[in-house]
């Protein structure tokens, strides 16, 4: 998951201080996710896909699929 990860972070232009700092852990957590030392918690998780809830969970926890959401996928609003 470390890789999906950092591929996220890539496609964002996301620093890991950054990244850490917007779902609201820890640097060094999240240093220790990115290096294989830790696997990511529920929490973890659960932080990430709600700030950014443009992560398909599927892809993120087991690597399959896209790592967007497709656009056609998303409850078109009132004004769509």
């Amino acid at each position: 998951m470390n890789d999906r990860i950092r591929n996220f972070m890539k496609q964002k232009g996301l620093s890991s201080s950054e990244l850490a700092d917007s779902i609201g852990v820890q640097r060094s957590n999240l240093t220790h996710v990115l290096n294989g030392r830790n696997k990511p918690s529920f929490q973890f998780i659960e932080k990430l896909l709600e700030t950014y809830p443009e992560i398909d969970a599927k892809w993120l926890i087991l690597g399959k699929g896209e790592m967007f959401e497709s656009e056609k996928m998303k409850t078109p609003d009132l004004f769509s």
